[in-house]
């Protein structure tokens, strides 16, 4: 694998899931509740960010020539273990958006979610570790992982409270038994 591939590679994985997601994911069933007064104004930030870092600065690295100052020596093992954490990272994004349309009970406890309370998230982290392997650049690489940690200090807190205060204790009997984005390699219960 070239350095060119693995970055075409991620672009085509952005357009994968992109795709994935507006056409081949069954549409959500939300209840209809009351239109909010504002948007929380911290998730559009953070839902832009995570866009420009996990699909723009990847084109931008293939398209341009503005992030080869930052380029390490391309590793092709790396590369193709991107390519694995990434195809992971896809499938896994895919699983949890199809599995919670699926689901008519909440909180959602099966499919993935037996495994991981946030499988988007987890997704997310696969994301990042992939793009930081294909990428193999010291600027462009880490820029999802940076956006990643944000999104899981600030947003999976409150995300955890607000299904806490909306299923009480079956949400923390759910919390006990489940972890949130890194799966226990024990026996499941």
């Amino acid at each position: 694998m070239t350095e060119d591939a693995a970055e075409l590679i991620l672009v085509l994985m952005v357009i994968a899931s992109a795709l994935l997601y507006r056409f081949a994911m069954p549409r959500l069933r939300r209840p209809r509740v009351p239109a909010r007064t504002s948007p929380d104004l911290e998730k559009v930030i953070l839902v832009g960010m995570m866009f420009c870092t996990m699909a723009v600065i990847p084109f931008l690295d293939m398209m341009v020539p503005w992030f080869e100052f930052a380029d390490i020596v391309f590793m092709d093992e790396v590369a193709w273990l991107g390519l694995l954490l990434g195809s992971a990272a896809v499938w896994l994004f895919w699983r949890a958006k199809e599995d919670l349309a699926r689901c008519s009970r909440r909180p959602v406890d099966s499919g993935v979610y037996r495994y991981l309370r946030h499988p988007a998230c987890a997704a997310m982290l696969l994301w990042s570790l992939a793009q930081l392997l294909l990428l193999q650049n010291w600027l462009a690489g880490p820029a999802a992982a940076l956006t990643f940690t944000m999104v899981y200090l600030l947003q999976l807190p409150r995300e955890e409270q607000r299904m806490l205060e909306r299923y009480g204790h079956r949400y923390l009997d759910y919390m006990a038994r489940t972890p949130a984005i890194l799966p226990r390699f024990s026996r499941y219960r």
